[in-house]
């Protein structure tokens, strides 16, 4: 009883820890977002301040869900072998929802060959608009995408070329997005969305293909210097 009994502390340890991250992950992608906004066309930053505004949103909805469960776990972590369970699985998905566990399933891939003009803010709509779609994991030239990704372009002498967390992208540019495969390719391609956009305004013709399993890797580690988890002070 002893040892379960430590097993679950650290398990809660590892809850909270995630949660802390989370928090931060989403602290920081807010900061980078405004960084940005300066270099931004009107109709782009109304666009992006409305994927901006509904991420936030879900991932507030997120934290006072995983708040929720986590209260409901601290009060049951020791009373059976189910409770075990229910943290290992809880911890799991945390993890894999904050992009820290590969996985694989249904999806689409969109291919970007070198004679594309793209921008980096054609990367970040093209990304949004897949979340919007219902992706549950993306990726990027198999860098995956969390809430802490930051897509720049950067000048290498008089050549422009994109990146995904410091990290330059090379032609072709595959994105991959695990999903409902319909759902996501209709997500990008009916008239007037981003894919028909680009297609009629810059002559860019992506490859969208639906596949029967792809695989995302996990994103690095993330290692805070300064966030840490927190606890809620009583009113």
């Amino acid at each position: 009883m002893l040892r379960l009994k430590t097993w679950g502390q650290a398990c809660l340890t590892i809850v909270l820890l995630i949660l802390g991250i989370l928090l931060a992950l989403q602290f920081r992608t807010q900061r980078l977002l405004a960084s940005s906004l300066e270099a931004q066309k009107t109709e782009d930053l109304v666009a992006m301040w409305k994927n901006s505004n509904a991420k936030r949103s879900q991932l507030i909805q997120e934290i006072n869900e995983l708040e929720e469960q986590l209260q409901s776990l601290t009060t049951s972590w020791g009373e059976s072998d189910k409770a075990q369970a229910a943290l290992e699985k809880e911890v799991t998905r945390l993890k894999t929802a904050l992009g820290l566990m590969p996985v694989k399933g249904p999806g689409i891939t969109v291919t970007f060959t070198g004679d594309s003009p793209l921008l980096d803010t054609d990367l970040i709509d093209l990304v949004n608009e897949l979340w919007v779609s219902g992706a549950e994991a993306i990726a990027i030239n198999d860098h995956r995408v969390t809430p802490a990704t930051f897509i720049v372009d950067k000048e290498e002498g008089p050549t422009i070329y994109h990146t995904v967390n410091g990290h330059k992208l090379l032609y072709p540019i595959v994105i991959k997005a695990i999903g409902d495969p319909d759902t996501l390719e209709k997500g990008l391609t009916f008239t007037g969305g981003i894919l028909d956009n680009l297609n009629t305004l810059y002559n860019i013709r992506p490859t969208v293909k639906k596949h029967q399993e792809i695989k995302i890797p996990a994103a690095p580690p993330v290692n805070l210097k300064y966030g840490r988890p927190a606890k809620e002070e009583p009113s």
